[in-house]
């Protein structure tokens, strides 16, 4: 019956009238989730108007109410976009760079939802690819300063900022010739003992990306990948499992020398065998049998 592009009219029109305002963002909470309305969300200038309010609110649960319509809308390919070229990803960064020393449970949940959603708008490859600006994007030089911070969840959507970045060959081939290897090792060196497993879980997911060209597959190994990614191998967490079998498959691709050595690697083909049979993980027990005859067919040994 169009009442969302009246709702956003008023929003507009009444964006000084708190009241008015909050009843506005209760409705778009609920009629957000409807993947119908989302499609006629993307008709209006609803980005436009929501970060313009976002931009105005100093209380917390102000804005904590603007991140509940945002995150269902962001699922959004076209209002991602939107959200980008309106400056949402600025403001993200900012309550980022405000919250991060902060111990206060409030801070960090809006620190973790403002993360949250920064990663969530690079999924949609528009969206990325405007952020990433050829490599010299500000938010892709930002969301790489995540990597070395001391704060886990900001290491956790740092590497997963990369992995989406890394969607296409040429933002892979830009990023590890300028050093994101080094730096996601490093962060999974931080992890190995006793450590964070979404984080390493992302940090796996970002290096098998990158590992897809072909290009990279050499200066991968070279830097010293599989050692880092072996360390892994007694992990009990499937998919830190997962994503470590993925990395190596990606890795030995056509590369005969690292296969043979993997090959022979007998702590690893243990694992694997075990892991061929790990009928409970269904993704595990594929990847295990992928990269068992990966190893066979690539070494030509």
């Amino acid at each position: 019956m169009g009442v969302i592009p009246t709702l956003v009219k008023l929003l507009g029109i009444h964006c000084h009238n708190a009241a008015l305002t909050e009843m506005c963002l209760v409705a778009f909470g609920n009629l957000a989730e409807l993947e119908s309305s989302k499609e006629q969300f993307a008709s209006t200038n609803i980005a436009e108007e929501l970060v313009k309010l976002f931009k105005k609110q100093i209380e917390h649960d102000k804005r904590e109410m603007i991140f509940e319509v945002l995150a269902p809308l962001a699922e959004n390919d076209a209002i991602k976009l939107q959200l980008v070229e309106a400056g949402l990803v600025e403001c993200l960064l900012e309550i980022v760079q405000q919250k991060v020393d902060s111990d206060k449970e409030e801070d960090i949940a809006e620190l973790k939802t403002a993360s949250d959603l920064m990663v969530l708008l690079l999924l949609g490859d528009e969206s990325m690819q405007k952020l990433f600006e050829g490599g010299k994007g500000s938010v892709f030089q930002r969301v790489l300063s995540w990597i070395p911070s001391n704060n886990h969840q900001l290491q956790l959507a740092g590497a997963l900022a990369i992995a989406n970045f890394a969607r296409n060959d040429g933002n892979c081939i830009h990023m590890v010739d300028n050093g994101i290897v080094e730096k996601l090792m490093d962060l999974l060196d931080r992890h190995v003992e006793d450590g964070n497993v979404t984080v390493q879980h992302a940090a796996l997911s970002a290096l098998r990306n990158l590992a897809i060209p072909v290009v990279n597959k050499a200066k991968m190994l070279s830097a010293g990948v599989t050692e880092t990614v072996l360390k892994f191998l007694k992990s009990e967490m499937p998919p830190v499992q997962f994503k470590l079998l993925g990395t190596l498959r990606m890795l030995i691709d056509a590369q005969a020398e690292a296969a043979e050595q993997l090959g022979k690697n007998a702590k690893l083909v243990d694992r694997l065998v075990e892991w061929c049979e790990a009928k409970d993980h269904a993704g595990v027990m594929g990847e295990s049998n992928r990269l068992l005859s990966a190893l066979i067919r690539h070494s030509k040994s």
